[in-house]
């Protein structure tokens, strides 16, 4: 099993300097982080070599460049056939994100297309094939707006909202008639 690097505040600065412009010079990074030339390269090499930093990317405007539509295609799998959905979801073009899920659902993708009816194709027409799903939910996205955790989080951290002392199970939030959101424990999975 890989150990985690270790970072230190330096590295969580130059992180978070590089999350803001990936094209910062090491030279620059030196200057804002107050480190040698040498010292920044070193570091940034340590993250590159490490897998902390696993590239360079372009962010793009899904609508700019005609994706206009995105949906959460919720999937449930015939158990026994994890390895062939696997091996199928290099053909999806329309995959932006995939991640195996916990609850009612077995797996979560999100997927972009220029309009509904190609998120409805893919969906009732070409998932409907692999045999290895048993069920789909589709759920259309009516707005995003992105965030980067913090890098700085610890695991002392609480959470903004009170601990009732429950520790497992999920959570809904339900608004009140004065519209202050109350944690309530749901108790339906029970």
């Amino acid at each position: 099993m890989e150990s985690r690097m270790q970072l230190d505040d330096t590295h969580v600065r130059m992180l978070e300097v590089l999350r803001e412009d990936g094209r910062t010079s090491v030279a620059a990074l030196a200057e804002h982080l107050g480190i040698s030339r040498s010292n920044a390269y070193t570091r940034y090499e340590a993250l590159a070599r490490a897998g902390v930093i696993q590239g360079v990317h372009a962010e793009i405007d899904p609508a700019a460049v005609g994706l206009g539509v995105a949906a959460m295609v919720f999937i449930t799998l015939r158990q026994s056939q994890w390895a062939d959905f696997r091996a199928r979801l290099s053909s999806v073009p329309e995959l932006e994100y995939f991640a195996v899920t916990t609850g009612e659902h077995d797996a979560m993708l999100l997927v972009r297309a220029p309009d509904v009816s190609a998120i409805h194709e893919l969906v009732a027409t070409r998932l409907a094939q692999w045999p290895s799903i048993k069920a789909t939910t589709t759920v259309f996205l009516m707005d995003e707006e992105r965030a980067q955790v913090s890098l700085r989080m610890t695991r002392s951290a609480t959470s903004s909202v009170e601990d009732s002392g429950e520790r497992f199970g999920m959570t809904r939030f339900v608004r009140t008639s004065d519209d202050r959101a109350q944690r309530v424990p749901d108790r339906r999975r029970r």
